[in-house]
């Protein structure tokens, strides 16, 4: 297994165990958010759908899903506890999204030359010493939403599913 292998394991996991979260909420459960200032599931699903087809592009993909320009501005970290949180259209199309740009950056990834990898990081990620780590952080990035949509599913009163 290459190292290119591996980094597209970590997406490949982190993106069946999102599915997991997510597969079986209905839009109005996409839509809850679980306490006053966290962020709903429509917002973590637009979010890493908005990440990954910004990483996939950073790499030079083309062929990436439209996103709509005001979904996209609403769906960025802000730092800040969470307003209402609506608008964010079909929960369906949201997850269109995430697995388009995932599989395409997926295909970015197994590409990437060995010294690409070893190479400084074209984005600025902490705790990232090269671009390797750096695509590895995006595929904990997803690790890390994934808990929250477990917040929200437990608040939604369904069992775990891991």
């Amino acid at each position: 297994m290459t190292p290119n292998d591996m980094l597209a394991a970590g997406y490949r996991m982190a993106a069946a165990l999102f599915h997991r979260m997510v597969d079986d909420l209905t839009p109005e459960e996409f839509n809850r958010q679980p306490v006053p200032g966290a962020n709903s599931a429509a917002w973590v699903v637009g979010h890493l759908a908005l990440v990954l087809r910004n990483s996939a592009r950073r790499m030079g993909t083309a062929d990436l899903p439209d996103m709509p320009e005001d979904v996209a501005a609403t769906l960025k970290a802000t730092r800040q506890p969470a307003g209402e949180q609506t608008g964010y259209g079909d929960p369906k199309a949201l997850l269109a999204v995430f697995d388009a740009s995932l599989e395409r950056l997926i295909a970015a990834i197994r590409e990437l030359p060995a010294d690409a990898l070893t190479a400084t990081s074209d984005v600025p990620i902490p705790l990232a010493t090269n671009r390797a780590e750096a695509i590895q952080f995006g595929a904990l990035h997803i690790a890390l939403h994934t808990g929250q949509l477990s917040t929200i599913r437990r608040s939604l009163g369904k069992p775990p599913v891991v």
